[in-house]
């Protein structure tokens, strides 16, 4: 009797180990099968840098050919290509750094006689947006659903941040106290612009808000320079905290003020690109499996974003530079075979490295 107990303990327990094992599995599968991915490719195979992405899974960047030359408007409309954006100059360098939900693309463009912003529509085309009286140059980094547009003006009297209104007229938005130049890199719905103010290494993260003006969010403890790159509609900040060590990504709220958000295991540097209403963050650390693409919310801390897609894909996620309010991320990265390709092109002085890759990550519902 006591011999049967303990073959049916055995089998139990090997059943319930099973079990485990399975649920296990089944964990692991899903936790690896988090995003549905789908590469940005333009048709002639070209090097692709992503930079902004809209509600609608649309996304805008530069592209080139890998060997360097001419760099080009390309937008991505959803289909299995990208669409390159036409231009409307013999620029040699034009590059999209942000789109809204209506289809509106702000960046910079080579004039030949100076670097100005622009905003490309539909409709329009292109459109210089020029700059403060007295300066020659221009940026434009970011485009709002209003048509609201963050960016900079430079020229003799240095570098100063810029918001443009829907009327596409230029307003200083000032400097910190003390300081000699800002530039603006973001602006949310709320038309509440971020970006980074001071003099050489002493620059800090700010906040530009209507009625109240710049407010100085500093840098993380001990380090000198701090550039905040994203804001949601709450009004929360992300970028960069840099030391002497290295790049540090930073999440700013009005109650907590500027908090290291980490890095991931193994890592020494991290960078916060980009932020959504959610609250949740993406951009890219440094780990012991190398540089890796992130994202990370307050609820899962900071995870590798490679560990949420499936093994199978051959990929490897480097950078996350844009998160919208529907979860999707803007991505850079490379497939196994471009990385022994540009091991092998390393070896010969005539090769450059090869193209950089764009991906779209859609949540699995």
């Amino acid at each position: 009797m006591r011999m049967l107990m303990r073959i049916v303990m055995k089998r139990t327990m090997r059943a319930a180990l099973m079990a485990m094992a399975l649920c296990m599995a089944a964990n692991v599968a899903l936790a690896a099968d988090k995003y549905r991915v789908q590469e940005l490719k333009l048709a002639n195979d070209a090097s692709v840098t992503p930079h902004g992405l809209n509600s609608n899974g649309e996304a805008v960047g530069g592209a080139g050919l890998s060997h360097g030359g001419d760099i080009s408007i390309f937008m991505w409309r959803r289909g299995p290509e990208a669409n390159q954006v036409r231009r409307s100059t013999t620029s040699d360098y034009a590059e999209a750094k942000s789109l809204n939900d209506a289809g509106q693309v702000v960046g910079s463009m080579n004039t030949h006689t100076a670097m100005r912003a622009f905003l490309w529509t539909q409709p329009a085309g292109m459109r210089d947006l020029g700059t403060l009286a007295g300066d020659n140059a221009s940026a434009a980094f970011s485009v709002n659903n209003s048509g609201w547009i963050a960016g900079s003006s430079s020229g003799p009297n240095g570098i100063r941040a810029v918001l443009w209104n829907p009327r596409l007229q230029a307003s200083e938005l000032g400097s910190l106290p003390g300081a000699h130049e800002s530039q603006a890199f973001a602006v949310n719905d709320n038309n509440d612009v971020v970006g980074s103010s001071g003099s050489g290494d002493d620059v800090h993260a700010f906040l530009w808000s209507q009625g109240t003006g710049i407010r100085d969010l500093g840098t993380l403890p001990g380090d000198r320079s701090a550039q905040a790159l994203s804001v949601n509609k709450s009004g929360q900040v992300v970028g960069i905290s840099n030391s002497e060590n290295g790049s540090r990504a930073f999440l700013w709220n009005d109650g907590n003020g500027m908090q290291s958000i980490g890095t991931l295991s193994g890592g020494a540097f991290s960078e916060a690109s980009a932020i959504n209403d959610a609250g949740e963050v993406v951009g890219s650390s440094s780990s012991n499996m190398g540089l890796r693409a992130f994202i990370w919310s307050a609820g899962d801390g900071l995870r590798d974003l490679n560990t949420l897609i499936s093994s199978t894909s051959n990929l490897v996620l480097t950078g996350a530079v844009a998160i919208n309010n529907n979860g999707q991320i803007l991505a850079v990265g490379s497939r196994q075979h471009d990385l022994a390709n540009d091991r092998e092109a390393n070896m010969d002085n005539d090769h450059h490295s090869g193209a950089t890759r764009a991906y779209l990550l859609t949540p699995i519902k």
